[in-house]
């Protein structure tokens, strides 16, 4: 109550224009929610949470809640830390990248798992002439309850290459594909 209250006079001073929350649960979600409309405060208009072919656990609860209370996903992490780059694969670790320099987010989306289906998702954009990298942002910025994908560079190249993912085109053998790996 006492964060929306304060977050809800700042709406009112012309101080912020919005209120999101990050990394939040289904139930953090409605309380905000139910607190705001329970004291006629401004509501949450977002969530930034992770999400990306690695990382789908906001289909589960929080995008039945995104949808029907208007709460958009602002997901981070859309290329898993560079991992859905493909570039990680067979134990290489580029000098320089994410995972070398930030050793802790190694946990979150390498391992036996990750880079079987990175590997299964590289075979599935290069069976339809797709760009690994495109083919994941896309995915992700494709769906109804994303508001805005969080893109993220280290080169000019890298972020050209992420802009022109909406370009790709993924229709509904390659989502019924993806869906199945």
């Amino acid at each position: 109550e006492i964060t929306l209250e304060a977050l809800s006079e700042a709406i009112d001073k012309k101080l912020i224009k919005h209120i999101g929350l990050s990394n939040e649960t289904p139930w953090g979600v409605m309380k905000f929610l139910s607190v705001s409309e329970k004291l006629n405060l401004k509501r949450i208009v977002s969530i930034q949470n992770p999400y990306s072919l690695l990382n789908r656990s906001f289909e589960t609860g929080l995008s039945e809640i995104a949808l029907n209370e208007k709460v958009g996903l602002l997901p981070y992490s859309p290329l898993a830390g560079g991992v859905l780059t493909g570039k990680y694969l067979n134990g290489n670790m580029p000098k320089d990248s994410r995972m070398a320099l930030f050793e802790r987010m190694r946990g979150r989306y390498t391992g036996e798992h990750a880079e079987s289906a990175v590997t299964e998702y590289k075979k599935l954009a290069e069976k339809f002439n797709l760009n690994l990298t495109q083919m994941a942002l896309n995915f992700v910025t494709k769906q109804n309850f994303v508001t805005s994908n969080i893109i993220g560079a280290t080169t000019l190249t890298q972020l050209k290459q992420n802009i022109e993912s909406i370009n790709c085109e993924l229709n509904k053998e390659i989502l019924d594909e993806i869906d199945h790996i």
